[in-house]
């Protein structure tokens, strides 16, 4: 029987519009080295939806950039329930089949970061297959580094998705 409690309470805002959570998970994986998080080939793994607007961005960065054997992908069932992303048996209309750890649910990527963990779980999300947690899950972070950070290992590092003339415009956009 329907109810007139929202789905997803936590991102519900008193009068009912959809109100985005702040991504929890904010380091940079960086070309110089800088971070804790250096740009490696085969390091990261990149965790989608192509249902999903802020995810499909990053898909498409990493499949104009060349990324193909940088960085790996896992695209999840593009439905999500009230227990987050799931992952798929492989086919076309659930999502694929979590390749690094067999996780069930996305979340688990999430509490394996941080077990205390309690919010809404996102896509994308960058994930660090050395030190086995989330770098980031915050998608105009995402592509930036996918822009950026990953050129050394690009078919198509000349390709800039953030030239310096229109950031200012593209901040403006994704504010």
């Amino acid at each position: 029987m329907p109810t007139n409690t929202p789905e997803f309470a936590k991102e519900t805002g008193t009068d009912g519009s959809f109100q985005r959570q702040t991504s929890a998970f904010r380091n940079w994986v960086t070309a110089d080295g800088s971070s804790e998080f250096p740009a490696e080939a085969g390091r990261y793994h990149l965790y989608a939806c192509a249902a999903c607007p802020w995810a499909h961005r990053a898909i498409i960065i990493r499949e104009l950039k060349g990324l193909h054997d940088a960085i790996g992908l896992t695209l999840v069932d593009p439905l999500r329930d009230e227990r987050g992303w799931r992952f798929g048996d492989g086919s076309p209309k659930t999502g694929d089949v979590d390749p690094l750890h067999g996780w069930t649910y996305l979340a688990e990527a999430y509490i394996a970061s941080d077990p205390g963990f309690d919010a809404r779980v996102t896509v994308p999300v960058i994930w660090d297959t050395k030190t086995g947690r989330i770098v980031n899950n915050e998608s105009s972070e995402v592509i930036r580094m996918l822009n950026s950070a990953f050129d050394a290992f690009a078919a198509n590092p000349d390709v800039d998705f953030y030239p310096g003339e229109l950031r200012a415009e593209i901040d403006a956009v994704n504010a």
